[in-house]
């Protein structure tokens, strides 16, 4: 497992560590740790063959096929049938440490997810994040988040809020956040495999949100850190 030192210039940087201007997360994978929102909701509501076919999903044609697929089904269910599946899904240890402590602390905090805000806010709402990005209803079809616009929007995000790329911090599990990743200043990533050309700042496989979070404010006590705490 792979250490982390305090955050600065780098896993090999020293001193203490510089206060991101904003933290983005990816939702499912990262502040999640089972299965996907949509695959819950499917497994929940009887259409988890379609949605197992839908996830396979890697073009742009094919992402816009499923998403116009589920839509209809999604919002044909009462909400407890959402709310109620959402609810059971594991959550990344340490999420609601990690984030109040970001809270408390000032640091803009968004959650950057492929899905779509109907899945997006609930989790939002329940962690006491204000921000998130993810995929919504637009005119006659939607605002489509794809692995290859979160850098995009979110560069967009921080502009609102008077922060620089580089100063952002991002965190993520897949091969879809890849992108992101690389576009921000810091990274992290929670995967267990990092992804073929991706170098993160810090690969840290299955680490508890207040774990990350910790190396990332200057006033606290910093310590060594492994991947799976």
């Amino acid at each position: 497992m792979r250490p982390l030192a305090p955050a600065g210039t780098g896993p090999a940087g020293g001193g203490r560590p510089v206060r991101p201007g904003l933290v983005a997360f990816d939702l499912d994978g990262t502040l999640t740790r089972g299965p996907s929102c949509l695959e819950s909701i499917a497994a929940a509501n009887g259409f988890a063959e379609r949605m197992a076919v839908w996830e396979t999903s890697r073009t742009e044609a094919e992402i816009r096929a499923a998403r116009t697929g589920v839509w209809p089904i999604l919002t044909g269910l009462a909400p407890d049938r959402i709310t109620g599946p959402l609810a059971d899904i594991p959550l990344a240890p340490g999420v609601f440490e990690g984030l109040g402590a970001l809270r408390a602390a000032g640091v803009p905090v968004v959650i950057v997810s492929l899905t779509f805000t109907l899945t997006v806010s609930w989790f939002a709402e329940r962690f006491g994040v204000d921000d998130f990005i993810g995929t919504r209803p637009h005119g006659r079809g939607f605002r489509h988040v794809f692995p290859w616009t979160k850098p995009v929007l979110l560069a967009k995000h921080a502009a609102g809020l008077g922060v620089a790329m580089a100063d952002v911090v991002a965190v993520g599990d897949s091969v879809g956040d890849v992108p992101m990743l690389r576009a921000v200043g810091r990274s992290v990533f929670v995967g267990p495999t990092l992804p073929d050309g991706l170098a993160p700042t810090w690969h840290l496989p299955g680490a508890s949100i207040a774990a990350i979070t910790a190396l990332l404010l200057p006033d606290h006590d910093h310590q060594t850190v492994t991947s799976g705490t």
